[in-house]
């Protein structure tokens, strides 16, 4: 199943962490469940792709293979605690090296702009993340606590 984001845009925190009380009390998973009121960088990443999970292991295999060629072409594997450090190194670098990339090619969600200036006017966002159904009964809660704007984004993967 395709997952969505429901964004309801409140005037102010107070507002907001009501609509987490009643999201609370309709039964939604508070792990799925965001508020951001204080960081308009923080609401402009609501909803956002990234490819850090695939940076990271990409980057670790790239630094595996390199150690793997060091061992057996570059005479590494005579020295096991060079081995052993050197790989350490290499392979955390690359690791970084690639997680670092994959943030930095994140997509953005449409609103972004729209949910940072919100909260850099003094409001504040709920972001819920939903599947099918329970994307129309996130809106109809957000709806019901005073929500002044509410925004239906496309989940991480559709981005």
């Amino acid at each position: 199943m395709t997952s969505k984001t429901i964004v309801g845009i409140f005037r102010n925190d107070r507002a907001a962490a009501e609509a987490m009380r009643s999201l609370d009390a309709a039964g939604f998973d508070p792990d799925r469940v965001h508020m951001t009121e204080d960081d308009p960088a923080q609401a402009a990443e609501i909803g956002e792709r990234t490819y850090v999970r695939e940076g990271l292991i990409g980057g670790a295999l790239v630094g595996l293979l390199w150690v793997a060629g060091f061992a057996i072409w570059g005479d590494l594997g005579r020295d096991p605690v060079g081995l052993v450090v050197g790989a350490i190194g290499v392979v955390g670098g690359m690791a970084t090296i690639g997680l670092i990339v994959g943030r930095t090619f994140g997509h953005r969600v449409p609103d972004a702009g729209l949910f940072a200036r919100a909260v850099r006017n003094g409001g504040a966002i709920v972001s819920v993340r939903c599947v099918a159904e329970e994307c129309d009964f996130a809106a109809q809660v957000l709806d019901g606590a005073g929500a002044r704007e509410i925004r239906d984004e496309p989940g991480p993967e559709a981005l």
